[in-house]
């Protein structure tokens, strides 16, 4: 049998926006990749269309993390990992605790101009924002490397935020038994 690690490692999820135009890959949540399908940015481009844009995108961002928050959830079920359910909490408080807060975490990341912005809650929920001129001025090259900076802001802030909240955890119930 495998090691847990390498199952979360050789997680490999791919997931569309709800229009078909954009498609995302996560590796192992370390390596993520997105693409417009069919030199479908040409279209959002043609109409100038940066609210559509970044609708589908954060829409198609919201299904990648689903996805492979389903295929992390099926390698810990697995691993003989428990899921907590409403009916099923936690037995530890800090625990209990940490799921309740973390899911409900919100990053926000940005590109370097603040041109694209985007908020996660729980790593699952994006919200996409584009600055209308974002699709007059960039291709789609350069518009990509644009959101691949936003989205490395976003996970920065998430890791920072995520520390912030175990520390806190840590410190709170630091001498109670589990």
């Amino acid at each position: 049998m495998a090691a847990i690690e390498d199952d979360l490692r050789a997680i490999v999820v791919t997931a569309t926006s709800p229009d078909g135009r954009i498609e995302g890959r996560v590796e192992s949540l370390e390596y993520i990749t997105v693409r417009f399908l069919s030199d479908s940015y040409e279209q959002y481009y043609r109409r100038r269309d940066a609210e559509s844009l970044a609708h589908q995108w954060g829409r198609g961002a919201t299904l990648m993390a689903t996805a492979y928050q389903k295929a992390r959830r099926a390698v810990m079920l697995a691993h003989g990992f428990e899921r907590y359910s409403p009916l099923r909490p936690p037995f530890s408080s800090r625990h209990r605790e940490y799921l309740e807060r973390g899911a409900t975490i919100t990053a926000r990341g940005s590109s370097p101009d603040g041109e694209i912005r985007v908020t996660a809650v729980g790593l699952t929920d994006f919200h996409v924002s584009i600055a209308p001129e974002v699709v007059d001025r960039y291709g789609e090259r350069q518009f990509l490397q644009l959101t691949e900076s936003a989205m490395s802001d976003l996970r920065a802030d998430h890791r920072r935020a995520h520390g912030a909240l175990r520390h806190e955890l840590y410190l709170k119930y630091r001498d109670r038994q589990w």
